[in-house]
């Protein structure tokens, strides 16, 4: 892990590998420290760089607004000499990757967006509504990290019951994840970005929509609604994962980010 200082804040982050230069931005409740292990097969063939948002980690507190993070996605690809990069964007990340693929194309050679999380507040479902009621109870009542051990639960269930938190992370993973509880929270109280919806049509760049089938609804629904406001997109649909796509389909996805970052490479 290395530390890179911008003004007065700080942004953990890895950086493995030679060749195009990839930017990984994780989403509500992930890690960076743990997408770059997951992500560790790619740097064989790429400079991969990860990096905890503010918020998490050994990074800054969280600025609680999407633009800011978009921001120092910015200044992390200058400060590291990193563009043209695909930037690839998980889940709420993928907020940050459209945001740069609008307003600074120079730095983007094309986008991969990972079970995206946008404009959630129009793809809400009972749900959904359901769980950040629960959530917003439990950190009421028993505080931040039971509530966000219970959304941690929500967000890599299946439709056909059990999730990736109880069947497939370690007790370390878990552990790690819970750590950064105050990060969840700030993520969840950011709101719904700044990028236009009207604007996505004007996006130049490559973009790639990875979804997985067994995602939660609301993230079913988003993804849906990306493709038709991006139909210039490619897609990927990962059927036998849900939405810790690491977990569920770690050498697939591998094989699926290989394949797209070296189409990008190409044009």
């Amino acid at each position: 892990m290395e530390i890179l200082k911008i003004g007065k804040s700080q942004l953990s982050y890895w950086d493995e590998g030679t060749g195009l230069p990839v930017v990984f931005i994780h989403g509500v409740a992930t890690l960076g420290e743990l997408w770059a292990e997951d992500l560790a097969d790619l740097a064989a063939d790429f400079r991969i760089i990860v990096y905890d948002r503010r918020g998490y980690g050994a990074s800054s507190s969280s600025p609680r607004n999407w633009r800011a993070h978009a921001e120092d996605t910015v200044a992390l690809i200058k400060e590291l000499n990193a563009a043209p990069a695909v930037i690839i964007g998980y889940s709420a990340g993928a907020i940050i990757a459209l945001d740069l693929a609008l307003n600074h194309p120079n730095l983007v050679a094309g986008i991969v967006l990972l079970d995206p999380a946008f404009n959630i507040a129009r793809c809400l479902t009972p749900q959904l509504l359901k769980t950040l009621a629960t959530v917003k109870l439990l950190r009421w009542v028993r505080g931040d990290r039971p509530a966000a051990e219970h959304w941690l639960r929500y967000v890599s269930s299946y439709p056909t019951g059990g999730s990736a938190y109880e069947t497939k992370a370690s007790e370390k993973r878990r552990a790690k994840l819970l750590a950064n509880a105050t990060g969840i929270f700030a993520d969840l109280a950011s709101g719904q970005g700044n990028v236009d919806e009207g604007q996505l049509t004007e996006i130049r760049v490559p973009v790639t929509i990875v979804d997985a089938m067994l995602s939660p609804r609301f993230l079913r629904k988003s993804c849906q609604r990306l493709k038709k406001l991006l139909p210039q997109a490619g897609n990927v649909t990962l059927k036998n994962s849900g939405h810790w796509i690491g977990l569920d389909a770690g050498d697939k996805l591998i094989n699926v980010l290989r394949e797209t970052v070296s189409r990008f490479q190409t044009k």
